[in-house]
């Protein structure tokens, strides 16, 4: 395999979503790996590369590695919050371009129920120095209150309306009933969107991700590997990350996430008028408007008014989320950011069921993450992904 060689999706996994379970993460990312390598139609005596999406504080890679009966020549934790999978996709993409591995599994997941009763050095860590120290201690209401804080100015500064929220809100609802693996399936209206629970005012109860218990796991392989195979792999095309995207300055700019950074190199080749859908990362509404102003798919400011003006269902001329998002899917730990890259290969294979696009060529997949009280989300990542390969 040459160096030019690029990387590509053989296989993705997703466990059942779980309100309420006693297994422990390590049994979810099990299951989820063992349902892509299924789906990839690979043994796991091929697998050289594992990267795992995980929020705990030790390394444990190499731990499930030896566990899960792995020997690799490749590993690498991914704790990058909600952007774990996409920059853990990223590395292993370089792995394989540069012949460190053959067939590199990412993971992540788990049973988030269990946060609420982590201890205070777990929650907030030491480097952390502004929330440990300044917020964490005074009944800071964590990423409800930081997004409620966001969305109060995004309303003040540039008219956003519930009106425009609740579009998101209530569409990732509608594309959810059609998907059996959604936690959440009833429906809801704008009238209970509007209605439901303040949880930190702007924040309302349907504006946050549900956390449960799940896994979700994609399987990376090299051409020499994908030839091999039976079915037809996913193409990666072009990809942007930023971390720490503005947190050092004095004048931070907080409605500005990390993908205005990048994202004219992201689609210098394949634009954003080519994109059959969008899956982006949606723990709050407010998330989604931030990300497609970022993004350059609204101007800056004018994110509501774009929701507004455009049909993001399925039907839609830019279907976002058409799984059903974390809005209602549910968000899984760390395989919150992994359920999007999922629904895009399913997608793009035809395997949606009765969401499913008519004949998607290619989207966008984005994640962020770690939350930072003097600036702003820490991680952002952003990869476009196709049928065919990209040029």
């Amino acid at each position: 395999m040459s160096r030019s060689a690029d990387a590509m999706i053989a296989g993705v996994g997703q466990t059942r979503i779980e309100r309420h379970s006693d297994r422990p993460d390590e049994e979810w990312l099990a299951e989820a790996i063992r349902l892509a390598l299924d789906d990839a139609g690979l043994r796991r005596s091929q697998v050289d590369g594992l990267a795992v999406g995980t929020i705990s504080i030790p390394d444990d890679t190499g731990h499930i590695a030896e566990h899960l009966g792995f020997e690799l020549s490749w590993a690498m934790k991914a704790d990058f919050g909600g952007a774990s999978t996409l920059i853990g996709l990223a590395r292993a993409r370089d792995a394989i371009r540069c012949e460190r591995a053959d067939v590199v599994v990412v993971a992540a997941g788990g049973n988030r129920l269990d946060s609420p009763s982590l201890a205070h050095d777990r929650r907030t860590p030491p480097l952390d120095y502004s929330l440990r120290n300044y917020a964490a201690p005074f009944g800071y209401a964590e990423p409800n209150g930081f997004f409620a804080l966001l969305q109060q100015r995004h309303m003040h500064e540039h008219g956003t309306t519930l009106d425009q929220l609740g579009k998101i809100a209530t569409t990732f609802r509608s594309n959810a009933m059609l998907n059996e693996d959604a936690l959440l399936q009833e429906p809801m209206s704008l009238e209970d969107y509007l209605g439901s629970r303040l949880i930190a005012d702007p924040i309302r109860r349907a504006d946050c991700v549900m956390r449960c218990a799940g896994g979700a796991a994609i399987v990376l392989v090299s051409e020499r590997v994908a030839v091999e195979l039976e079915r037809k792999p996913v193409h990666l095309g072009a990809y942007g990350e930023r971390i720490a995207h503005q947190t050092l300055g004095p004048q931070q700019d907080r409605l500005e996430m990390g993908f205005a950074a990048f994202a004219a190199e992201l689609f210098a080749r394949t634009p954003r008028d080519a994109m059959d859908f969008a899956q982006l990362y949606d723990d709050y509404p407010i998330a989604v408007i931030m990300m497609l102003e970022s993004l350059g798919f609204a101007e800056r400011g004018g994110g509501g008014r774009f929701i507004e003006d455009t049909d993001i269902s399925l039907g839609g001329e830019l279907p976002l989320n058409t799984g059903g998002g974390q809005l209602s899917i549910g968000q899984p730990s760390l395989a919150g950011g992994a359920l999007h890259l999922v629904e895009a290969v399913r997608q793009l294979r035809g395997e949606a069921g009765l969401r499913q696009l008519p004949d998607p060529e290619v989207g966008l997949v984005t994640g962020i993450g770690m939350l930072s009280v003097m600036g702003n989300v820490t991680a952002a990542a952003g990869l476009i992904v196709g049928k065919e390969a990209f040029a």
